[in-house]
């Protein structure tokens, strides 16, 4: 690991250059568990800061107090650049964007290539383990602070963002997919989980849908095994998926996104787990809490090993519905 030298500190206040850029280039949740260590940079160097990251994700940037998404290439000089991602393209981003002294933030020795230690000028890098990834960056953010970390947040969506098909009543929203099929629950596990939900709490149920073939076939069997309970919300905008997230009165889903996002909203939500490690994606709250499947013989958990039964204490046990 390289430490910052605190030489270097406040530097940019001399210069006058407020603000810095971030980098960064991966998906939609883990750019949400960035957002910790973007309130530390906007604290020390003075809002904004600018992000530079995939332009789709640009709507969930504008949720996040005292950050500005950087369209195309920056021209303005910064004193400091951050970059979080091993990406090439955020190391060819950051060789272009106008600051003068660049940083890389990893959490995994693997990540670390040859063009990082000529391109930036300090680099920090310790192995995750079994460390929460907002945690781990906003600990390993090389700037000073005062406060104990929290887990990130965002402002609301604005109401024009809600999707058409949504009227103003309280609903569950159910996500039952993400990127990895390896994520995919038994869809008559879902249907049962589904009926229990719907006579406890007598709410409309509404599944987000996603784009890939697999995932809507997986999406499409839940609905019918559910017995037409839970509607599906097809063709919605990531605004209309923040709007939803941010508006439900619950939420159940796997890991991924929409569970860090729920969290974000302070929304009450229960997250199914199954190989992805517990301890990095997930921050245990009252209002937020998972269940994970057992593990196989080669140590391996399995969608397919987790129960009903197991889900459903969980989203009993939830403090506020």
């Amino acid at each position: 690991m390289f430490l910052l030298e605190e030489s270097i500190l406040g530097e940019d206040r001399e210069f006058g250059m407020a603000g810095c850029y971030v980098v960064f280039h991966k998906q939609l949740g883990d750019l949400l568990l960035l957002e910790p260590s973007l309130a530390r940079l906007r604290s020390y160097h003075d809002a904004p800061v600018r992000v530079l990251t995939r332009s789709r994700h640009r709507s969930l940037v504008t949720l996040m107090e005292g950050v500005e998404y950087q369209a195309g290439l920056p021209i303005a000089w910064k004193e400091n650049l951050y970059c979080y991602d091993p990406l090439r393209k955020s190391a060819v981003r950051s060789f272009f964007t106008p600051a003068l002294r660049r940083h890389y933030i990893f959490p995994n020795p693997h990540e670390m290539e040859w063009f990082h230690s000529v391109l930036f000028r300090r680099i920090i890098g310790l192995n995750l383990e079994d460390q929460y990834v907002a945690e781990y960056f906003w600990e390993n953010t090389p700037v000073p602070f005062q406060n104990t970390f929290r887990t990130p947040q965002l402002k609301s969506p604005p109401s024009v963002w809600k999707p058409k098909a949504m009227d103003n009543g309280s609903f569950i929203l159910i996500n039952p997919t993400s990127g990895w099929k390896s994520k995919n629950w038994l869809p008559e596990r879902w249907a049962e989980v589904l009926k229990v939900l719907y006579d406890h709490y007598q709410m409309p149920l509404f599944m987000t849908n996603a784009s890939s073939d697999w995932q809507m076939t997986h999406c499409q069997e839940i609905i019918e095994k559910s017995g037409g309970i839970v509607r599906g919300l097809e063709h919605t905008s990531l605004e209309n998926f923040l709007w939803l997230c941010s508006r439900a009165s619950f939420v159940l889903t796997v890991d991924g996104a929409t569970s860090h996002l729920s969290q974000a909203f302070e929304v009450p939500s229960v997250t199914l787990f199954g190989p992805t490690s517990l301890a990095n994606w997930h921050y245990p709250t009252k209002l937020n809490i998972a269940v994970q499947a057992s593990s196989d013989d080669d140590g391996i958990r399995r969608m397919k090993n987790l129960q009903v039964g197991d889900v459903i204490e969980k989203i009993m046990s939830i403090d506020k519905l």
